[in-house]
């Protein structure tokens, strides 16, 4: 997969969702994420819909399995 490139904003949105996530799971939401953006109109919206969508979901299953 190819680099996905972002604006600081949108960088800055990604790691305010992922300061949200459990240390050992942030590997897994920026995988996540990254596959979830490929291939998309990448604007600010859509990156801070995904990120939060993706961070809710990890924390929601980690939870449930902690």
């Amino acid at each position: 997969m190819s680099p996905i490139k972002l604006t600081d904003r949108q960088m800055d949105e990604l790691r305010q969702a992922a300061e949200t996530i459990p240390w050992d799971l942030r590997a897994n939401f920026l995988e996540r994420v990254a596959a979830r953006l490929h291939g998309q109109d990448l604007g600010d919206g859509l990156v801070h819909r995904v990120a939060r969508e993706i961070a809710r979901s990890i924390r929601w299953n980690a939870r449930r399995t902690g």
